[in-house]
């Protein structure tokens, strides 16, 4: 009859955006905001909805907030931890530098 296959609990499922990898986590906090904020420059839509630039790229870093969401709620602690750290720092150079 058939048996019953488990997987080590310990088992994380495979592919490039499920490693647990902290440079994974720069490399994505870094590069969504970026993308988000091509975009939305692009299309104008920042200018359109009159936001101002910092708000702009506050505006990308949403999308970390969903990748690091994502990664602490799939137990991928290093890559979400990753992704928060450049979201943060990003946040302060933000707020810092438009002072």
């Amino acid at each position: 009859m058939s048996e019953n296959i488990q997987l080590p609990s310990d088992h994380k499922p495979s592919g490039i955006f499920k490693k647990d990898s902290f440079l994974l986590g720069v490399f994505l906090g870094i590069i969504s905001p970026a993308i988000t904020c091509v975009l939305v420059e692009s299309f104008r839509l920042g200018d359109k909805m009159g936001l101002s630039d910092s708000k702009v790229y506050l505006l990308g870093l949403i999308v970390n907030l969903f990748l690091v969401r994502y990664y602490f709620k799939k137990e991928i602690n290093n890559t979400g931890k990753g992704v928060f750290l450049v979201s943060f720092i990003v946040v302060l150079a933000v707020f810092f530098i438009k002072k």
